[in-house]
């Protein structure tokens, strides 16, 4: 049995729920902010409460927060940057992985699921013991596991994020529907907080653990049958006449793949499903729709839907699944290098000058990135034009600035971006060739790391 401690509401509420979510991502009274004219700042993050999943309000500091728990029901356990937008592309930190566990309706497998059941499913999946459970009024669960440091949400950490939050709910019957951590969930409060521990996870171990789970998955599922005529399956005809407000986010996204599947361009599905949108009891808006679209046409997603998720959405049985052959190693990491450029990229365009200075193992640690992925990255993004490497000062003194280009140019073909180790400091890198120039190949301008950091206006809470 996972060990717990009793939750009273004088020992745990509300607030210190708070606290352990959020940390210094907001402040204890409010204050004013001179530069987040736009609602943006640079450590600081927006939780947003509500009573309806629709009217929403935006809280920055404790007091405020607290006010606002005793009117509100729902709040966001993960903040964002933008005080006007609760969407995915404004997420700031990922805080905690939190699963729905639902128990309504009468052939739900989770119908009469009690606290223990539940805490013996975590174990048995082999799962470290949750940091908080909140009971609901339906008698579910929302599964709290709190990270051990603030996840900055890149788009490959969201992108993760939602793997393994799937995962999770899979292995303990979760609600795959529940999925993403721009989710609303039910504010923790003394009577509904019914579990509680001091355990914190780190995001990699997580991973792990999803990646363990997903392998055995693939391996059982490996080599199944694709078939034709999706479109014309009743499984997807029943998504394709229309879903409830629950499932449009999954459905559209798993018809978009079974239209690429079918031979449909990027064009004439989002065509299609524009349309289908205009259909539903409650539309989603437009640029959802094409988001979708555009996330089941890259070039990393899947073949086609699984037949797992066409059963679940529509609740017809269908037996249809693909299952594509893992890339070469070789593409893997360019894709993941790509994935990687576009979050540096992000976070350029936030800060001041589009432009950061430190030492070249702090910027690394500071893209979350080890040091030979940061190289990799900084190479290819300036290879293609979109930033310019400057190298101020030598030895353990040195520093990078990373730049963003306003409008990059055309790669040139020479001179070539060569990594050269030097000798004997395996840990310093020289740049031959810079978007279109050379830099002087003195000592003075290796990118190593260094102890300075440069730039103060920006960074993690702590």
């Amino acid at each position: 049995m996972l060990p717990a401690i009793a939750v009273r509401p004088a020992a745990v509420g509300t607030q210190e729920a708070f606290r352990l979510l959020f940390g210094n991502q907001l402040t204890e009274t409010p204050k004013r902010f001179p530069t987040e004219a736009t609602g943006r700042a640079k450590t600081l993050g927006w939780v947003f409460v509500s009573s309806d999943c629709r009217n929403m309000k935006a809280c920055r500091t404790y007091q405020t927060l607290l006010a606002m728990s005793g009117q509100h029901t729902y709040y966001t356990p993960n903040t964002f940057y933008r005080n006007d937008r609760r969407e995915e592309a404004t997420l700031r930190y990922l805080n905690a992985l939190v699963i729905d566990v639902d128990v309504k309706g009468a052939d739900n497998p989770n119908a009469g699921l009690c606290l223990s059941d539940l805490l013996e499913r975590i174990s048995s999946a082999g799962l470290p013991c949750p940091t908080m459970i909140v009971r609901t009024p339906s008698g579910g669960y929302h599964v709290y596991f709190l990270l051990n440091a603030p996840r900055k949400a890149y788009t490959n950490a969201i992108q993760t994020y939602r793997r393994i939050q799937t995962a999770i709910a899979v292995a303990i019957g979760g609600d795959r529907q529940a999925i993403g951590a721009e989710r609303w969930f039910r504010l923790p409060t003394p009577e509904t907080l019914v579990y509680a521990s001091e355990q914190r996870v780190s995001f990699a171990e997580l991973l792990d653990w999803e990646s363990i789970n997903q392998d055995a998955i693939q391996e059982a599922k490996r080599g199944s049958i694709v078939q034709k005529g999706l479109l014309d399956h009743p499984a997807v005809k029943t998504l394709l006449a229309g879903v409830e407000v629950g499932k449009r986010d999954n459905t559209c996204y798993t018809l978009a793949l079974a239209f690429k599947r079918e031979g449909y361009s990027m064009e004439d599905a989002e065509a299609e499903l524009q349309e289908w949108n205009t259909r539903l009891d409650e539309p989603m808006p437009q640029r959802i729709v094409s988001r979708k679209v555009k996330s089941a046409y890259k070039g990393d997603a899947p073949a086609g839907p699984t037949g797992e998720w066409i059963t679940y959405l529509s609740g017809v049985p269908f037996s249809y699944e693909v299952w594509e052959t893992a890339k070469p190693r070789g593409e893997r990491k360019t894709s993941h290098y790509s994935e990687w450029a576009e979050d540096v990229e992000r976070v350029l365009q936030q800060l001041p000058d589009r432009s950061i200075t430190d030492a070249q193992r702090k910027l690394a640690s500071y893209f979350g990135m080890s040091l030979s992925t940061y190289q990799a990255v900084v190479a290819l993004m300036v290879e293609s034009g979109r930033i310019t490497v400057e190298v101020h000062g030598k030895g353990r003194g040195a520093a990078t600035t990373l730049r963003l280009v306003s409008s990059p140019e055309p790669a040139p073909e020479v001179p070539v971006i060569t990594p050269v180790k030097n000798v004997p400091d395996s840990n310093t890198l020289t740049l031959v060739g810079v978007a279109g120039g050379v830099l002087p190949r003195s000592p003075g301008d290796r990118i190593r790391g260094g102890l300075s950091f440069l730039v103060s206006s920006w960074g993690p809470p702590g």
